[in-house]
């Protein structure tokens, strides 16, 4: 399980760089669940070799550990991410990749939920303004959010994808 004294504790975070660093990290630690809401992947780099490397990590911890990407768009996984769409075809359905209903893709927000104990929030889309919480209050309201966003989101990408 993460320990949230391992971080500094709730930080604003205000570059792009700082803030894919900030997932990063958390990323490696994270033991047995990861849920993320944004609008593409793009923004925490779902492109990357480390990012593909960290979530194969992460699925190798245990037949219970899960990752649940819900994507307003996942046009961008489909087309740039060929380690995404290789780890779904391996990992399905542990490794989930779906679409936000249509009613919440205008919901300016992003969450990254890691083992139920730490959120990454973005306010909006459009910036790279991110924070950092371990607040108890803080990771029930994105549980509740990223379980609402879940309970509308419909497959996007499937274990047969071969991208693009």
């Amino acid at each position: 399980m993460m320990d949230p004294l391992d971080f500094q504790g709730y930080r604003r975070i205000e570059t792009r760089s700082a803030a894919r660093a900030a997932f990063d990290t958390i990323l490696a630690r994270t033991q047995r669940s990861l849920r993320i809401a944004d609008d593409r992947g793009e923004f925490y780099g779902f492109e990357r070799k480390p990012f593909a490397d960290a979530l194969e990590a992460l699925l190798g911890r245990g037949p219970d550990a899960a990752i649940e990407l819900i994507l307003h768009d996942p046009t961008f996984v489909e087309r740039f991410c060929p380690r995404v769409i290789a780890l779904l075809r391996r990992h399905w359905p542990r490794l989930r990749v779906l679409r936000s209903e249509e009613s919440a893709r205008e919901f300016p927000r992003g969450f990254v939920l890691a083992d139920d104990a730490v959120v990454l929030r973005r306010p909006h889309h459009d910036s790279a303004l991110t924070f950092m919480d371990f607040d108890e209050q803080a990771v029930a309201e994105a549980r509740a959010l990223l379980d609402e966003l879940a309970a509308g989101a419909t497959v996007a990408i499937g274990a047969s994808t071969t991208g693009l």
